[in-house]
């Protein structure tokens, strides 16, 4: 930040979309690191990998394709209209140097995004990549039903995101999965960074400022209190889902000096939420007294229309990370809750017969990437290096069909790469070092006669 002689504030990296690009490139040191040893390997092997990017195109997202492109190979992108920053594609596409598969423009009718995505993805996929980045398993599994085509050259793929690796796991059960798919985000250094610490931060971060701008003022306010911000501190959230986007909320409300309440199926991961200082409550007793409720789950129909009907008028709903119909806003719909846009992001759904309704953040998409840049650079640099060094392993290895992990090794290889790129380091392991770390040898033990 720059801060002048007057007191204001403003930003170092530019407003432009190559300007933003260029901000994140800079950011992302270990993905370069990690591109440059891919360069040397396409290098080697004398060939340019067609590689298709299907992940939410803004700057960070621009950044890692050219950094693809820049390691030799043919790259396209992909993106959908609700998750594309319109100028930061056309930035890409005014350079030449990536196809893009994005919207550079507004879509504003419904109707015409879902046609255009629907082409966009067939598109992308008629480009013949041999290889693929995916998010939510969407064109891969478009691969196995619509375009079965495209798996004449589709040779493997890389998922960035727990709601994607879990249909990829029934495919490959059922045998359905005729292609190798590493699961980016299983590894350490994507799910302990990008799912707990980036999509907790800037979804918490990115609810505030909607709130914020809507002059939130809660539940039970009086229409004379609307435009007075509420503030975070003194609220209470209610966090649906446990796993580590909903910790990583919980962590970053109460951080901000929220009351946390999380509501969570799995008795385990309930009893961490209240070892973790968190109230672990059931729906029926946590919606109601809740002021902002955050899905964090990644299933379909987390908050359905009887969850929608136990919130008070006032209540704000947002999406952490996010797939489609997390909420059941197709259930209000059909039940005649009528929608009302209260501040841009902001839509108030009201039930029949009643003044006052829920407000719904960001269309009920996850929060952080359609109101905002989505991941701060530094979690979202591990994220892409990750990316990389799974399209190395698929590129050397060439493994069968089905879903595969990232080995130690290559977490390793990210991570130290990342911490190079910050001026850090690990301590090395010790000359000798016994297998699996055991502190001595299996025959010396305590109780010796």
């Amino acid at each position: 930040m720059v801060v002048g002689l007057d007191g204001g504030v403003r930003s170092a990296r530019g407003d432009d979309a190559g300007a933003r690009i260029a901000w994140a490139a800079r950011g992302m040191r270990a993905t370069a690191l990690l591109a440059s040893d891919m360069r040397t390997e396409t290098e080697r092997s004398g060939g340019a990998p067609r590689i298709a990017v299907s992940l939410v195109l803004e700057p960070k997202t621009a950044a890692l394709v050219l950094a693809l492109a820049d390691a030799g190979c043919e790259v396209a992108v992909f993106s959908a209209v609700s998750e594309t920053d319109p100028a930061v594609a056309a930035e890409l596409a005014a350079a030449g140097r990536v196809a893009v598969f994005a919207p550079t423009g507004g879509c504003p009718d419904p109707d015409a995004a879902r046609r255009l995505d629907a082409e966009h993805a067939a598109a992308v996929l008629a480009w013949r990549p041999e290889y693929l980045i995916d998010d939510g398993a969407h064109l891969i599994r478009l691969a196995h039903t619509e375009h079965r085509e495209a798996l004449a050259t589709l040779r493997a793929a890389a998922e960035e995101t727990t709601s994607g690796v879990r249909p990829l796991r029934e495919m490959a059960a059922e045998g359905a999965l005729r292609i190798p798919v590493i699961a980016v985000n299983d590894a350490r250094t994507k799910t302990g960074f990008d799912n707990l610490v980036g999509t907790g931060q800037s979804c918490v971060f990115a609810t505030a400022d909607l709130l914020d701008a809507a002059g939130w003022s809660g539940p039970g306010a009086s229409r004379t209190a609307e435009g007075r911000y509420r503030g975070i501190a003194g609220t209470r959230w209610t966090v649906l889902g446990y796993g580590p986007v909903g910790v990583g909320t919980a962590r970053f409300a109460a951080a901000l000096g929220a009351r946390v309440a999380v509501v969570e199926r799995d008795p385990v991961r309930a009893l961490a939420a209240l070892h973790d200082g968190f109230e672990a409550r059931g729906a029926v007793e946590a919606l109601p007294r809740a002021d902002v409720v955050v899905s964090a789950t990644g299933v379909w129909h987390t908050l359905d229309a009887a969850g929608f009907a136990r919130l008070r008028p006032g209540t704000a709903v947002a999406v952490a990370g996010g797939i489609d119909d997390e909420l059941a806003l197709d259930e209000l719909a059909a039940a005649g809750w009528r929608c009302a846009p209260v501040a841009p992001g902001v839509d108030e759904w009201i039930v029949p017969g009643a003044e006052r309704g829920v407000l719904v953040l960001a269309s009920g998409g996850g929060v952080n990437y359609t109101a905002g840049e989505g991941n701060p650079i530094e979690v979202m640099d591990l994220s892409f290096a990750t990316q990389i060094a799974a399209l190395m392993r698929l590129m050397r290895d060439d493994p069968p069909a089905g879903v595969h992990a990232l080995s130690e090794e290559e977490e390793h290889l990210v991570a130290r790469a990342a911490l190079a790129a910050r001026g850090a380091d690990a301590d090395p392991a010790p000359l000798g070092a016994r297998p699996g770390g055991a502190a001595q040898p299996w025959t010396v033990h305590r109780y010796r006669a």
